[in-house]
């Protein structure tokens, strides 16, 4: 190769690396605003001939492309995917919580606790007038005023349930789609390891995938030999090489008293341990925070329903009525709700109104002892029972306090859910700006190579044409 001859190999070596260089920061320059891409990098190597006795050693045989590498760094793939799947989870459980605030409308002019106020305020009134039929009608009115709004609250959440139970349906199917596409693409990518080659573009995408699967769940990818990559989600097998195991809602009937939850299965019906990410978010919303609130509601329906009818059964109407009830006797505190309303012998006719017990004895049905009674209600300690002694309050709490509590439990929930939000939302952003400084494009810094290969093209070029014109010398004097 030390002949002039072999100096032509060299230049048309090196031309051809220059143009190859040059080709791919063409390329990073025209991918500089795509989603997920990693800037490319050409790798040079200077190619070293053998040394031989008895022979001089030329100066070399050129260069070569020995690769063109993406500049990823895993160590801040792995933690944007983490930070991804975390900010994902509190995000969805934040839009959970804020939508059950503005389901229960509080602080409200018409929300439970204002109604509940105004229907011990009747019962004051009633206590007050005892034979007036204007505080009786205001009373059945305050009464199933309250009963609307409770159940119309109870209602939404339920929908609410539903609409989640339909959004982890969507989730659970792209998560299905994208594990189809890592798995397309990790048998183009195997297949082109076999042959020697490899497309950094398909490795963009497939990391690309991979970061969308994080935002859903929390999943650990493990790149093999092969060039392909298995996938773990929730601790269990989703997908190995090209073959998927597509994941599936299952429905777990609960005990008596107990709600239904749902889980994740894989496709070999292993339940998974979703963590983290949005289907995590929204396993919970289902599971834990739209039932809590519900069975707040319960309890506290349950318990007034309770308290009102042994009171009420206890007095007299204006006709001499007694044991009547005021609310329908409910008989579980499971979905109490669903069946809170007002006894509709009292509800639907005036006659009705005779029956509401305002009196204590029957001789005296004119007066509002009972009345008084169910009116101070409000300041029992009732909630939260530990015994069941009649007449002898065992709670902690009052109607009133009960209800405050749960609404107050929705604020500091919502409230630690946004700032966990928050703060997952800085990291994964921080993250993101330590792998965009190592595989983002910079303009600037291609244009500087894009000169640089193109004087270095250049002069390999010269270099070819300085090589024709010492041959055109050298034959033009042999033949002279």
């Amino acid at each position: 190769m030390s002949s002039t001859f072999g100096s032509f190999e060299i230049g048309r070596r090196a031309l051809h690396a220059q143009q190859k260089g040059s080709e791919v920061t063409g390329q990073n320059i025209a991918n500089a605003n795509t989603e997920g891409y990693s800037r490319q990098s050409v790798l040079m190597k200077a190619l070293v001939p053998p040394a031989a006795p008895g022979v001089n050693t030329p100066p070399g045989y050129g260069v070569a492309i020995s690769d063109i590498t993406r500049m990823k760094s895993e160590f801040y793939s792995d933690q944007i995917m983490k930070s991804l799947t975390a900010r994902h989870y509190w995000e969805r459980l934040k839009e959970t919580y804020d939508t059950v605030e503005v389901i229960f409308q509080e602080p409200g002019d018409r929300g439970i606790n204002v109604l509940l106020n105004e229907f011990f305020d009747a019962w004051q009134e009633v206590s007050t007038n005892p034979e007036s039929y204007a505080a009786r009608i205001s009373l059945r009115e305050q009464a199933d005023s309250l009963v609307g709004v409770v159940q119309d609250i109870y209602k939404r959440l339920d929908e609410l349930k539903y609409d989640v139970l339909k959004e982890l349906e969507a989730n659970v199917n792209q998560v299905n789609a994208l594990a189809d596409q890592i798995a397309d693409l990790n048998q183009k990518i195997v297949y082109l390891q076999s042959i020697g080659q490899k497309s950094n573009e398909m490795l963009d995408e497939r990391d690309l995938r991979l970061q969308e699967l994080s935002k859903l769940l929390n999943i650990r990818a493990v790149e093999k030999a092969n060039g392909s990559v298995e996938v773990l989600a929730g601790g269990h097998i989703l997908l190995h090489g090209e073959h998927v195991f597509p994941l599936e809602i299952k429905e777990k009937i609960g005990a008596e008293g107990e709600d239904n939850r749902i889980s994740i299965v894989n496709g070999l019906g292993t339940e998974i341990s979703v963590l983290a990410g949005e289907i995590a978010g929204v396993l919970d919303s289902y599971n834990d925070v739209i039932p809590k609130y519900q069975d707040g509601l319960d309890k506290l329906v349950f318990k007034l329903v309770e308290k009102v009818n042994d009171l009420h059964r206890g007095g007299y109407g204006l006709v001499g009525s007694n044991e009547v009830n005021f609310f329908v006797k409910i008989d579980d505190v499971k979905g109490a709700v669903t069946h809170f309303e007002v006894n509709p012998d009292i509800l639907n006719s005036n006659e009705g109104l005779n029956f509401i017990a305002a009196a204590s004895a029957d001789e005296s049905p004119g007066n509002g002892e009972n009345a008084l009674a169910l009116a101070k209600l409000r300041e029992r300690l009732v909630m939260n029972e530990a015994g069941e002694e009649a007449g002898e309050d065992k709670g902690t709490a009052t109607f009133h306090d009960f209800y405050r509590g749960l609404i107050a439990d929705l604020g500091v929930e919502g409230r630690e859910a946004e700032r966990m939000f928050l703060s997952t939302s800085a990291v994964a952003e921080n993250m993101m700006r330590q792998q965009e400084a190592v595989s983002g494009v910079s303009l600037d810094d291609e244009m500087l190579n894009l000169v640089q290969y193109q004087h270095a093209y250049n002069a390999a070029a010269r270099f070819m044409n300085t090589l024709d014109q010492m041959l055109s010398v050298l034959f033009s004097e042999i033949g002279g």
